[in-house]
């Protein structure tokens, strides 16, 4: 298998990974990739917010800037479709469902990963690319040791 062509297919491997081997990680590295998933949804959030929805034919359609669309349905007679939720649902949905763990990692797997980081002066990635490259790094090392 080829390493990943860019960094979306490279963080697909790697969240694969991450699930196909239930991998649990300590506490102080639960949000190490939050960041990238946050400045994703960020990002679309504002190109979505700055264009303007064009008039339709449709006269059934409306048509707006989205984020004034959403925010004020009366204004495009459109119906307000949030459903408020009762804390004592929210709780039973809590109570049925199953979470992961707060350290979902395997032990031999982060004992390696951060030996190897210790050993080769690496630090927890502060962005994207910095974990991209702390990913294959890791990768490399672990595969050319087995």
């Amino acid at each position: 298998m080829d390493g990943p062509a860019n960094l979306p297919q490279a963080f697909c491997v790697l969240f694969r990974l991450i699930y196909a081997l239930q991998l649990e990680y300590p506490k102080c590295m639960k949000n190490t990739f939050h960041f990238v998933q946050q400045d994703e949804l960020d990002e679309t959030t504002c190109v979505w917010d700055s264009h303007v929805i064009r008039p339709s034919k449709n006269d059934r359609v409306p048509s707006g800037r989205p984020k004034v669309m959403y925010m004020f349905p009366e204004l495009y007679t459109t119906e307000d479709c949030i459903s408020p939720v009762e804390g004592a649902d929210a709780q039973l949905c809590r109570s049925n469902c199953t979470f992961r763990p707060a350290v979902p990692c395997d032990t031999d797997i982060y004992n390696i990963c951060n030996l190897l980081m210790m050993e080769s002066q690496l630090n927890l990635p502060a962005d994207s690319y910095q974990a991209l490259d702390l990913y294959l790094d890791l990768r490399n090392t672990i595969r050319s040791s087995l």
